[in-house]
């Protein structure tokens, strides 16, 4: 093999891959624009996807580094078994419904698409849908091993705020566990940035239909 033809094979091996897996989906998904549903075809109305999430919330999703461990992506039932993982959709039943994979225009109403490299932790695809309540979630990012022992998340203390108690406890306080908890006369409450990120976390829900397919999960509320 000459030189010549080292290098144009050398070229092919890089470049076709990243043609067809970094520019011809990029092409593709600046031509994307929102459509809207067939109320008869489809069951529900309005625009595909929906309103735009929770932006703020985003952005600390990324700074804090949440996408390294946790992926916001369904794979098609080809690539692997995620549409029928019990609670990655509305339905939390045992045996649940497949929940439909996930498909470029899902994207649309994102800044960025956090689809993350690796599941250290579980998908968070559909997490609104099987999220506990507010204060339950900011608990579980200040403390995580209050919640469970093995966890291996780490905690976002930067994004709670140690102060003194003055007068009443303020009824945004965490509820810690003694070991957990705060020296005595102290409490630990959230920033605006853990407001946010948990806001953010709560509006993950992208298991609604796409338009001209059969919706793969039912539209009745998720069940907990």
């Amino acid at each position: 093999m000459n030189f010549r033809s080292f290098i144009l094979g050398l070229a092919a091996a890089f470049g076709l891959p990243w043609l067809c897996l970094i520019v011809i989906p990029v092409v593709k998904y600046q031509q994307l624009t929102p459509v809207a549903y067939d109320k008869d075809k489809d069951g529900v109305e309005g625009m595909f996807p929906p309103a735009p999430i929770n932006g703020q919330g985003q952005l600390v999703y990324v700074r804090e580094g949440c996408n390294q461990c946790h992926t916001q992506m369904i794979r098609p039932s080809q690539l692997g078994l995620d549409g029928w993982y019990k609670g990655w959709g509305q339905d939390q039943e045992a045996r649940p419904v497949a929940a439909r994979s996930n498909v470029l225009r899902d994207y649309l109403s994102e800044k960025y698409a956090l689809l993350g490299i690796q599941r250290v932790g579980p998908d968070l695809t559909n997490f609104g849908w099987r999220a506990p309540e507010a204060a339950a979630l900011h608990v579980h990012f200040y403390a995580p091993r209050s919640v469970h022992d093995w966890s291996t998340m780490p905690a976002y203390t930067q994004l709670y705020k140690l102060q003194k108690i003055q007068g009443p406890p303020s009824d945004r306080a965490l509820k810690l566990s003694k070991k957990f908890a705060p020296p005595a006369g102290y409490e630990v409450v959230p920033t605006p940035e853990a407001d946010r990120l948990v806001e953010y976390l709560l509006s993950l829900k992208r298991d609604y239909p796409v338009p001209g397919q059969s919706a793969a999960v039912a539209a009745s509320p998720a069940k907990k």
